[in-house]
């Protein structure tokens, strides 16, 4: 999230202009169903918002993984094959979900980051995937230039969506380990 309102407008302009190109009447529907949202916010609430994603999901918005363009495959799958969690974990842990970005959605569509959150007094680093229509790629570069930090990074992930620790697992490791450790290091000669 970088901008709450303009996040979600091109969000729903690039599902739109994905479903129109496709001819995916369907989708069409859905999306003028709840309609462009209102700074940031989508009619039905949180049941418009997962409306918009699936649809922006499905047309690789997310990931480029045909294996992740959905919530079932991108979340409820990998969660369960983890190990770390049961059922009932999956169940509260996607009631709590559904919650707080109910309670919250508001003040998330109100969030600007460029304008509230631009100055850090430690490292800051953004792993951003390229290809993230759920938190535009194309608002992240502008914020970022405007942050001011001891030490700052954005580390753009080519093959990513909005989850490249998911997408691109092993470059995500390693460059987070990588930054982390360079951190620790700096940190011990000080």
């Amino acid at each position: 999230m970088v901008d709450g309102a303009k996040n979600e407008e091109i969000s729903f302009d690039f599902a739109m202009a994905e479903a129109v190109k496709a001819g995916d009447e369907r989708s069409i529907a859905i999306l003028r169903r709840v309609g462009p949202p209102v700074n940031g916010v989508y009619k039905g609430g949180f049941d418009g918002m997962m409306a918009q994603r699936r649809v922006m999901m499905k047309y690789g918005g997310y990931s480029q993984s045909a294996k992740k363009r959905s919530y079932f495959r991108s979340f409820v799958i990998p969660v369960l094959r983890s190990g770390e969690y049961s059922v009932k974990d999956l169940y509260g842990l996607v009631k709590g979900y559904k919650y707080v970005l109910t309670e919250m959605w508001d003040a998330v569509g109100a969030t600007n980051f460029p304008k509230t959150c631009t100055k850090f007094e430690v490292p800051y680093f953004v792993f951003d995937g390229v290809l993230d229509q759920n938190t535009p790629a194309s608002l992240v570069q502008t914020w970022f230039d405007g942050i001011e930090a001891p030490q700052k990074e954005l580390i753009w992930f080519e093959q990513s969506g909005h989850n490249p620790m998911g997408d691109e697992p092993v470059r995500f490791k390693r460059l987070l380990i990588d930054r982390l450790t360079t951190i620790q290091k700096k940190e011990k000669n000080v």
